[in-house]
């Protein structure tokens, strides 16, 4: 009887083994998932929505030419909105005032979404699109961008040179 009882005692002891296993398992999962692993804005961890963006170009001085290219990225934690059409201004130093740029140039009516870190490239040509003669000087690219989540909506601009280069 003394074998028949400890082997039964033994048994006892095993089936609770898987038991505690299980139990310990799910108490680390559960530990971990309340950890808060990502690093991040500290507004936008409470839900709070903080909109950015931000009009980048490459250089300052280009010819008429060049390609300008410029970059519109989302800093913010929205999702921004935005079609292609934009404006050129010319600054007009003798009234010390900013004229809008005529230009001829097809643009589709798409609707772009920047989620947060995105980046969107856009460009033009001054020689290929502008309407009159190109004067050397400065200029600004000028664009209209919304917030999805608030349609609160934000101008862009950024400043460049177009200078005549032989």
């Amino acid at each position: 009887m003394g074998k028949k009882k400890m082997i039964q005692e033994k048994n006892k002891k095993i089936k609770w083994i898987p038991l505690v296993s299980i139990v310990l398992v799910a108490s680390f999962i559960f530990l971990a998932g309340c950890l808060d692993n990502e690093p991040g804005n500290a507004d936008a961890d409470n839900g709070e929505l903080i909109p950015g963006a931000v009009m980048e170009i490459s250089q300052d001085t280009f010819s008429m030419s060049d390609l300008i290219e410029f970059d519109i990225r989302n800093t913010g934690n929205t999702n921004l909105m935005f079609g292609r059409t934009f404006d050129i201004e010319f600054y007009n130093a003798s009234s010390a005032a900013w004229e809008p740029v005529e230009m001829d140039m097809v643009v589709t009516m798409d609707m772009i979404i920047l989620t947060p870190g995105e980046v969107f490239t856009q460009g033009f040509t001054p020689e290929e699109v502008f309407v009159n003669e190109i004067e050397e000087g400065q200029y600004r690219i000028k664009k209209v961008v919304s917030v999805v989540e608030t349609d609160e909506s934000m101008e862009l601009e950024e400043t460049f040179m177009i200078e005549a280069r032989f």
